[in-house]
């Protein structure tokens, strides 16, 4: 057997009604708390009222900062940062999908008391999954509650953040991002939409897929993908047909809770690079449709480069072992979910689609072969057929 390493600090309570447990956890970290979120009075105010109420009973004082967007910003995550400096948070507490607990993530991770943020420093210093680089001394404790499945947030060491001034997307990597609990209770994602259903189990898929492609997978990281996987797979479709389908919120909150330990033990692919190019540029995007657009392509590619791996995986679904028996359920699965209709959906226009096929980080991605990751992008963005 080879070598590898495994780590994941975050205590994870996972399961129906956990979110009862919320209170006593945020306030064994502190008693002044920021919580990340959504806008206050928007579809899940009801949760955040509950959230409030409880967390006062332990003798918590709470303060919202509710302006994340979806592709949260550098200024969005200095506002956080302001407010949190303002009532002298001790905690932060993030409630909601990818893009909230990001935020909740940055505003913690880069926390001062002045509010500043060197952002150039900030991402030159923190660009490696693995580094040991000490964090800032001023970072303050992370406490996340999801209400999606998909980004994996909630479990791994990364936040991305889009530099608006330079149209790109940038992630942020320390161990110190990994939250220090999160609750994932799947009773809060009934109320999640068809489409962000989609977009977010197939963002599940690729951290699983993508992970298990690269060279720092072990034996544990292996079954992990295959298990995220395979409930992608089976149960994007039942809860977009039915959105209260209790064991299927279920089963995409733990293949979510999968993905991410995967995708912070074995890191990414091509796609995601790709990805964070087009919502840089297109920050409207969903980040998992972003994927569905860039996928077709890939698979073409990593099929001949990763073959064996390919037939390992579609013989644990019952496919044929051959990669095109994978290629074609993959993308039966985009279909299935309307995601093929991601580049229709999105309206390039002509100069967006020129400045991405155009994007100078393109050629870094892939150095030997930067032809083929420019026919990957172009056919991706004009050529897509499925």
């Amino acid at each position: 057997m080879n070598s590898f390493r495994f780590f994941m600090p975050t205590q994870i309570l996972f399961g129906k009604g956990r979110c009862e447990e919320l209170a006593p956890i945020v306030s064994s970290f502190g008693k002044r708390c920021l919580i990340v979120s959504r806008p206050r009075k928007g579809s899940l105010s009801a949760l955040y009222d509950r959230i409030e109420a409880a967390l006062k009973s332990e003798g918590v004082e709470v303060v919202f900062f509710d302006e994340v967007v979806p592709n949260p910003t550098c200024e969005g995550v200095e506002r956080g940062i302001a407010r949190a400096a303002e009532c002298n948070a001790e905690v932060v507490l993030g409630v909601g999908g990818g893009s909230v607990l990001d935020t909740a993530k940055l505003i913690a991770f880069l926390y001062s008391r002045n509010g500043n943020v060197d952002w150039k420093q900030a991402i030159s210093t923190y660009d490696y999954p693995f580094s040991t680089e000490e964090p800032p001394p001023t970072a303050l404790p992370i406490v996340t509650l999801t209400t999606t499945s998909g980004t994996g947030s909630h479990c791994t060491q990364a936040a991305v953040v889009t530099d608006t001034r330079n149209a790109l997307k940038v992630t942020l990597f320390h161990k110190h991002l990994f939250p220090s609990v999160s609750i994932v209770d799947p009773e809060l994602m009934y109320t999640v939409p068809p489409r962000v259903t989609a977009a977010t189990g197939f963002d599940t898929f690729t951290h699983a897929f993508e992970s298990y492609l690269g060279n720092r997978t072990s034996p544990l990281t292996v079954q992990m993908s295959f298990e995220a996987i395979s409930r992608v797979l089976e149960y994007v479709p039942k809860a977009m047909k039915n959105p209260l389908d209790s064991k299927a919120r279920a089963e995409l909150a733990w293949a979510d809770t999968l993905a991410g330990m995967c995708l912070a033990n074995g890191g990414a692919d091509l796609p995601h690079p790709l990805g964070e190019i087009i919502g840089g540029i297109c920050p409207r995007i969903a980040h998992g449709e972003t994927l569905a657009m860039v996928y077709p392509q890939f698979l073409g590619f990593r099929a001949e480069t990763a073959a064996e791996k390919f037939i390992a995986l579609a013989r644990h679904l019952g496919l044929d072992p051959q990669p095109q028996a994978l290629v074609n359920r993959i993308i039966e699965f985009l279909q299935e979910t309307e995601l093929h209709k991601s580049v229709d959906r999105a309206e390039f226009t002509d100069a967006e689609k020129n400045e991405i096929e155009g994007h100078p980080l393109l050629e870094q991605l892939l150095p030997e072969q930067p032809r083929l990751i420019k026919e990957i992008m172009h056919k991706s963005l004009i050529h897509l057929n499925i």
